[in-house]
């Protein structure tokens, strides 16, 4: 079932909306973030990037429509936070090749082998990230699982991506990174985040 905020229900229902009809110019720049959470990220990229759009996909309903209120509260109208799988929304939201950007911070590693099937990074939805993006358009992935990082990395280049930092290899953080609600717990802690920064050829 899909699932959006009331108030955007006609844009989950459309097959692939005119983003710069919602966005104006900032849509012409569309990032996509997979799994918003408390939304840390979500608003400091809207905030630090109003001449880009983000659309922010959140499973669990109560989380999606917090951020959406905080968004709509700081006047942020260049993020959109839907309600709902993105593995349904973002095939019907968005067209090949139109993202700039997507962002999958801290996914569920979801261990047990009855649960693989639930994974955000598997041989299907790598292939969907892949197309989804342009040329040149970068995928952000974070994690504090080293174990997932490392099985991500082999699955995402063998689908496709190239890996800005090297085959196999683990990005930096950028002096300008937004970190998401979870990751700054990370960092005040010292505990190592696992990042890959991989482009679309």
């Amino acid at each position: 079932m899909i699932f959006s905020i009331e108030d955007d229900a006609p844009i989950v229902r459309d097959l692939l909306p005119d983003w710069r009809a919602r966005f104006g110019a900032a849509g012409g720049r569309l990032e996509l973030e997979i799994g918003c959470g408390h939304g840390g990220f979500a608003l400091g990229f809207a905030r630090a990037f109003p001449d880009r759009a983000l659309v922010g996909i959140e499973q669990r309903r109560k989380f999606a429509a917090v951020l959406a209120a905080k968004g709509a509260r700081h006047g942020l109208s260049n993020l959109l936070v839907l309600n709902g799988d993105a593995r349904l929304l973002a095939p019907r939201l968005f067209a090949a090749g139109s993202l700039a950007a997507i962002h999958v911070h801290f996914p569920d590693p979801w261990w047990k082998r009855r649960h693989h099937r639930r994974r955000l990074v598997d041989d299907r939805m790598s292939a969907l990230l892949l197309g989804l993006l342009a040329p040149g358009g970068v995928l952000d992935f974070r994690t504090d699982v080293e174990r997932y990082a490392r099985e991500a990395v082999i699955r995402l280049e063998e689908a496709g991506f190239r890996n800005a930092a090297g085959p196999g290899r683990f990005a930096e953080a950028a002096p300008d990174e937004i970190p998401s609600t979870r990751e700054r717990r990370y960092l005040a802690s010292g505990e190592p985040v696992w990042r890959l920064r991989l482009l679309k050829p």
